[in-house]
């Protein structure tokens, strides 16, 4: 029973859906779940886009956008540096079982995501079944990645938040939606798309903060593998976050779905 001051009910409900998603988190084994999806992300999605970087033609190699993107220097920037092959070695060295392989560890990683949010709506595993899917969804990653640059880049301000927040939404909406194969209404995974960019956002506000400092610091105690160490955390909060709100939108959902009067 709550005590006294907690039966106020505006607190008394926030004290309940707190309860209620923590559970939920804790019977998914949120915790694990969150390292598993990291450590996969890790060892497949990475590698991926390495060889994709080194596919097309860009004007900077993967090295240099991760030294760009989190504002490294001096001896971070060139553990960096060494941590990833430039693009021209990396192409020299790409082979059609090699891209195989990275296609295979990539769908290792999206059928992760795919537990995550089935454990999350309580559906049944499709396994190898949703492969397509899957595959659908690293193109849409890709073509993310290469589009969103050039979509955003003659924005600024208010005016390229909205706009950033609006594909992150959009692209949060259409992930769940593939990785169950379709099973669930975008109308149900609204939630989960709100809270998933909610959530993406203040990951990417923690890292600009963060990111540097520890890149900075795990490359002077333990020199290149130090670069490893923090990409890994990095990639952790993120799946931490993924699944956060994985568990709070499935929630969410139901107790909707528990209102909504039945004809």
């Amino acid at each position: 029973r709550l005590p006294r001051f907690l039966q106020f009910r505006p607190i008394a409900a926030v004290m309940d859906i707190a309860r209620d998603w923590i559970t939920r988190f804790i019977g998914i084994q949120g915790i694990d779940r969150s390292m598993a999806i990291g450590a996969q992300a890790y060892t497949a999605l990475f590698p991926l886009l390495i060889v994709y970087a080194s596919v097309l033609p860009r004007d900077e190699d993967f090295a240099d956008a991760i030294i760009r993107r989190f504002e490294l220097t001096g001896a971070a920037a060139a553990s960096v540096e060494s941590a990833f092959a430039p693009s021209g070695e990396v192409q020299s060295s790409v082979t059609t079982i090699g891209v195989l392989l990275l296609l295979v560890s990539a769908l290792s990683f999206s059928r992760g995501m795919q537990r995550l949010y089935e454990t999350a709506f309580g559906l049944p595993t499709l396994g190898m079944k949703n492969t397509k899917w899957g595959l659908l969804w690293l193109a849409l990653i890709c073509v993310f990645a290469a589009v969103r640059p050039a979509a955003l880049g003659w924005l600024d301000g208010t005016a390229e938040v909205v706009a950033s927040l609006a594909l992150a939404g959009v692209i949060w909406l259409a992930t769940p939606y593939l990785l169950l194969g379709r099973r669930a209404r975008a109308g149900r995974l609204a939630p989960v798309a709100v809270l998933s960019t909610i959530g993406m956002t203040g990951v990417g506000i923690w890292s600009a903060i963060w990111m540097p400092v520890a890149v900075a610091s795990s490359s002077r105690e333990f020199g290149v593998i130090g670069v490893g160490f923090a990409l890994l955390t990095w990639l952790v909060a993120i799946g931490g976050a993924l699944v956060v709100a994985a568990t709070g939108g499935a929630m969410i959902t139901e107790r909707l779905e528990r209102r909504r009067p039945t004809a």
